[in-house]
């Protein structure tokens, strides 16, 4: 196969969060079954700071960066708007056997699918949590552009890629066919470290010592990540050997939190962690007793979930954040976004948490493995050509 990947951020871009990093399995993973496989991006990276070259080849991947109008835009309102994107898409998506993009409401994605269409190239998507709508004028906004062109993009795509039955409801409440919708799990990255190696290390950096239960946020400090519900949510148990690590970049809500819980934060019952990437996040995840992730907004299955699991840690989260089958396996809690059940789920975690641990990575191993996510992403892209 070719395969033209269109993506608004790609390696090295991790301060994107976990759709770069799972749209990259998409591409080396198919680059190393013997197919070509080239990435159109934009060249963010992070606040301050553009990825380079232009062009560069990737573990297999030919991966040719757009310039954005503005870093900043792009870093603080998600708006993407590369330079001679649109011309280069049309002129080659010809050359391709199919077009797979991700999130559905970007600029790169409109053009792509357009290309697409007029030259009767088949089109995947990956939504990654992007479809839920908004309220107030942003959400009429978004009505307004659905009907022009996400609902026209979804019922004539080839194959839309699900993380969750929730997903595979979305895309149907989209007027999507039921024929062109499959499921398919996160590919899950290599851990790299074994956690003999960090193990102690984040504790160290946070001033937690080991007889202390560690509760773990790893994500974007944003308000749609629900931040201040999980601190309200668990305020009750700490203290008294129980403590709460917030870790991740500010993405606009961390002075909020700062002023909301400055008692949690001055007596250390609450610790923030800054942004950490590569070795030194699963560090700690490994670290932590129980992985809480508790967002306001349907966003799927969360890589950073996947990975603490992974590391032997088990999880909290809530329907917005299912990782399926993470409760069935015993791995950990899937609960309402309700104050008082996200307290309970954590405690009753907490008092198993080693055992739950051991299911939590066993389940993610087997689900989310990157070939066995990889050998079916390769059929079902086969299947829609």
């Amino acid at each position: 196969m070719k395969v033209l990947q269109v993506t608004p951020y790609f390696a090295p871009a991790w301060a994107y969060g976990g759709p770069p990093r799972v749209m990259h399995d998409y591409a080396v993973g198919l680059a190393a079954r013997g197919h070509t496989v080239d990435v159109f991006t934009t060249d963010v990276l992070d606040d301050a700071r553009r990825a380079q070259p232009p062009i560069e080849q990737m573990e297999g991947v030919r991966v040719r960066r757009f310039p954005n109008l503005s870093n900043d835009l792009a870093w603080r309102s998600k708006k993407y708007l590369p330079r001679g994107f649109a011309a280069a898409v049309f002129r080659e998506a010809r050359n391709y056997d199919i077009v797979h993009a991700t999130d559905a409401r970007t600029y790169l994605t409109a053009a792509a699918s357009l290309a697409a269409r007029t030259q009767r190239v088949p089109f995947c998507l990956s939504a990654h949590g992007s479809l839920p709508s908004s309220t107030g004028l942003r959400g009429a906004v978004k009505r307004a552009y659905d009907a022009v062109l996400v609902r026209p993009m979804l019922r004539n795509a080839a194959l839309l890629l699900a993380q969750t039955e929730h997903e595979e409801w979305l895309y149907a409440q989209f007027g999507a066919p039921v024929s062109s919708v499959q499921r398919l799990p996160l590919p899950l990255p290599p851990i790299g470290v074994e956690p003999a190696e960090v193990r102690g290390e984040f504790r160290t950096r946070l001033g937690v010592d080991a007889d202390v239960r560690l509760l773990l946020f790893l994500g974007r400090i944003n308000h749609l990540k629900g931040v201040d519900v999980l601190v309200r949510s668990v305020e009750p148990l700490l203290g008294a050997g129980v403590v709460l690590a917030l870790v991740g970049r500010d993405d606009g809500e961390l002075a909020a939190l700062r002023h909301e819980f400055a008692p949690l934060l001055a007596d250390g019952r609450v610790r923030l962690g800054g942004a950490i990437y590569g070795r030194d996040r699963f560090a700690a995840y490994v670290d932590a007793d129980v992985f809480c992730l508790t967002p306001r907004h349907w966003e799927e299955t969360s890589v950073a979930a996947l990975e603490a699991a992974a590391c032997g840690t088990p999880i909290v989260v809530t329907e917005q954040a299912d990782v399926p089958g993470i409760q069935a396996a015993g791995g950990g809690l899937v609960v309402p976004n309700d104050e008082g059940a996200i307290r309970e789920a954590v405690r009753a975690v907490l008092a198993r948490s080693n055992e739950m641990g051991a299911s939590a990575r066993a389940h993610v191993l087997a689900q989310h493995d990157r070939r066995v996510v990889v050998d079916r992403l390769e059929q079902l892209l086969q299947d829609a050509i």
